[in-house]
This record gives structure tokens, C-alpha cells and sequence, in this order.
């Protein structure tokens, strides 16, 4: 006897390929994980910036912006640090 087995969100449906048993049910809770709801586009700051994403569905990409014209240009001769 084959069976399908068809889930969508928190519905499962199972029936035999010949429609004998239809059976379904309510899980009660999502098969999926929770959306990120949170920032995606991160401009680089001194300080380190965490995106609270683990365990979240990805829903948008994630832009990050280029350095900021006002942030200095640090050099290394070799000998000293210069920053212009």
C-alpha cells in the first residue's frame, strides 16, 4: 500500500494512493521556523554589530554599506602608523 504524506504549514494530510484512508490533522504548531524580522541593512561601525538570525528564516538579504567617507585611512610604513 503506498501513502503520500503532504504537509503545509501546521496542516498534515495522509491518504493511500487509492483514497481508502484520508486522514487529516492540525499539528498545532509551525513546521517551520520563525521569520527575522530584524535589521538587514548594516553600515560598518567600531564596534561589532550581531544580527540575532540563529534558528530564524531568512526572508531578505542582507546589505552592508561601504565604509563611511569619514572614517580615516589607516597606513603602515613599517615603522609608524599614520592615519590621514
Amino acid at each position: 500500500m503506498a501513502i503520500k504524506l503532504k504537509v503545509q504549514d501546521t496542516t498534515v494530510r495522509l491518504k493511500t494512493v487509492d483514497d481508502t484512508v484520508n486522514f487529516k490533522t492540525e499539528t498545532g504548531i509551525p513546521i517551520y521556523p520563525p521569520s527575522y524580522t530584524g535589521e538587514t541593512s548594516i553600515t560598518p561601525t567600531e564596534s561589532e554589530q550581531v544580527l540575532e538570525t540563529s534558528g530564524l528564516m531568512m526572508t531578505n538579504n542582507v546589505t552592508i554599506a561601504p565604509i563611511p567617507n569619514n572614517y580615516g585611512l589607516i597606513t603602515w610604513d613599517g615603522t609608524k602608523i599614520t592615519v590621514s
